[in-house]
């Protein structure tokens, strides 16, 4: 059940953050001189529009617009993509491990 929420939980942010890139996206505010404002509907999509600023991918012109920056967002995705890569590799080579003891021990 708990998982079922985290799931729901993690699903409903996601949702928020593209909402929130969507905004933009569609304003094409890719650089400082189209940047746009933005008023989050709520406190998730206020976290999410801060989440992007953390990770430098949502800049602000210090007027209170903003504007994507797509090489921030791409080297984003890259380090996002390896670190899952990764993951999945470490994942595979335990599955790897446990089968061969598995198979020392059955002998």
């Amino acid at each position: 059940m708990a998982t079922s929420a985290a799931t729901a939980a993690a699903a409903v942010a996601a949702r928020a953050l593209r909402e929130v890139r969507e905004h933009f996206e569609k304003r094409n505010a890719f650089d400082p001189d189209h940047a746009v404002a933005y008023d989050a509907p709520d406190r998730l999509h206020e976290r999410q529009r801060d989440r992007l600023i953390g990770r430098g991918i949502l800049r602000e012109t210090g007027d209170g617009r903003y504007w994507i920056d797509r090489e921030a967002m791409r080297s984003d995705e890259e380090r996002r993509r390896a670190a899952a890569m990764l993951a999945f590799k470490i994942m595979v080579t335990g599955i790897v491990i446990a089968i061969g003891v598995a198979a020392i021990l059955a002998r």
